[in-house]
C-alpha cells in the first residue's frame, strides 16, 4: 500500500474514533454506568492511540523524503537561497498537496464517525452491560469479535438514526448557549492542522526542521487548552444533568450531533488555516533560533 494512502487511513480512522469518543457518554447516561463508560472507552480509545503512534513517523518520513533530495540538489544551484529556487518551491506545493490529502482523511473520518454514532452508543451499551456481567475487559473484547460474525445478536448492533429523530435534533431549541459550538470548531481546526503545519513549518525552514515541527506541539496545547476550557466542561454538565433527570436525553443527543457537525466543520477549516499556521511556526523558529 502507498505510505501517504496509509496516512490517509489511518488519520481517518483517528479522527473516526474521536468523532465517537463524546458519544460514549450517551451510552454511560442509559446503562446508568457513567464511570464504566468512560473506563471502557478509554480501551476503545488505545487503538487510535497506536494509529497516531504510527502516523507521526510515517508524516515525518514522507516529509523529510520529499524535501531532502531538492533542497540538496538547490544548494547546489542557489548556495545562498536553496528556499527559493524553483525546484524546492514546486517540492513545497507538491508536499502541501499530500498534506492537505492526508487532512482530507481527517474530514472522511469524521464523517463516518457521524454515520456510526447511532450504531456505536446502542452497541457500546452493550459492551458496558456485558463487562458488568463479566467484569473482565478481555472478556468484553472476545464477545465483541464473537459478534462481529453474528451482526445482531451480540454485543455489535448496527442501526441509524431514524427520520423524527434527526427532525428533533435539528430543529429543537438548544436550553444552553452555543457557544461552546464555536469553540469546538476551533479547538478541532487547531488539533487537525498542528502536526502537519508543523511538518510543512519544517519544509519552509528546512537548516532548523526539527525545531519547527516541535513549535507545532503550541497550537496543539492550545486545542487541547480551549476544548478543556470552553467545550468540556458544558458537555460534562449536561451529561450530569440528563443522568440526574433534570434534562431529557434529547438534550446530550442533540449536543453530541452538533458537536460531531462542528468537529466536521473543523477539518475542513484546517484546510484554510493549515499554511498560515505553518508560517507562523516558521517565523517563531526563526525567532527562537
Amino acid at each position: 500500500m502507498n505510505r501517504l494512502l496509509f496516512v490517509f487511513l489511518l488519520t481517518a480512522f483517528i479522527n473516526l474514533i474521536n468523532t465517537l469518543t463524546r458519544s460514549s457518554r450517551l451510552s454511560g447516561v442509559r446503562t446508568k454506568h457513567l464511570a464504566t463508560a468512560i473506563s471502557l472507552f478509554s480501551v476503545v480509545y488505545l487503538a487510535a492511540s497506536f494509529a497516531n503512534t504510527l502516523q507521526a513517523p510515517l508524516l515525518a518520513s514522507t516529509v523529510e523524503s520529499a524535501i531532502e533530495e531538492a533542497y540538496n540538489q538547490s544548494l547546489l544551484i542557489y548556495p545562498g537561497n536553496a528556499i527559493e529556487s524553483p525546484l524546492y518551491q514546486a517540492t513545497l506545493v507538491e508536499l502541501s498537496r499530500k498534506l492537505r490529502f492526508v487532512i482530507l482523511g481527517a474530514t472522511l473520518g469524521t464523517v463516518v464517525g457521524m454515520f456510526a454514532i447511532p450504531s456505536f452508543v446502542t452497541s457500546f451499551s452493550n459492551a458496558i452491560k456485558s463487562f458488568g456481567q463479566t467484569g473482565s475487559v478481555f472478556k468484553v473484547i472476545y464477545l465483541f469479535f464473537i459478534s462481529m460474525f453474528k451482526p445482531g445478536n451480540g454485543i455489535l448492533r448496527f442501526r441509524m438514526s431514524s427520520r423524527d429523530t434527526l427532525k428533533e435534533l435539528l430543529t429543537r431549541k438548544m436550553s444552553i448557549p452555543k457557544g461552546f459550538l464555536y469553540w469546538n470548531l476551533a479547538s478541532y481546526s487547531l488539533w487537525t492542522a498542528n502536526v502537519l503545519s508543523g511538518l510543512y513549518a519544517g519544509a519552509l525552514y528546512p537548516e532548523f526542521r526539527s525545531t519547527a515541527v516541535l513549535m507545532a506541539s503550541i497550537v496543539g496545547n492550545a486545542a487541547i487548552i480551549v476544548n478543556v476550557m470552553m467545550v468540556d466542561p458544558i458537555l460534562a454538565k449536561v451529561t450530569d444533568d440528563v443522568a440526574r433527570g433534570v434534562r431529557d436525553e434529547i438534550e446530550l443527543k442533540q449536543i453530541v450531533f452538533f458537536l460531531a457537525i462542528s468537529n466536521l466543520l473543523g477539518t475542513l477549516l484546517s484546510q484554510a488555516v493549515f499554511e498560515p499556521i505553518a508560517w507562523f511556526l516558521q517565523l517563531l523558529t526563526r525567532w527562537i533560533v
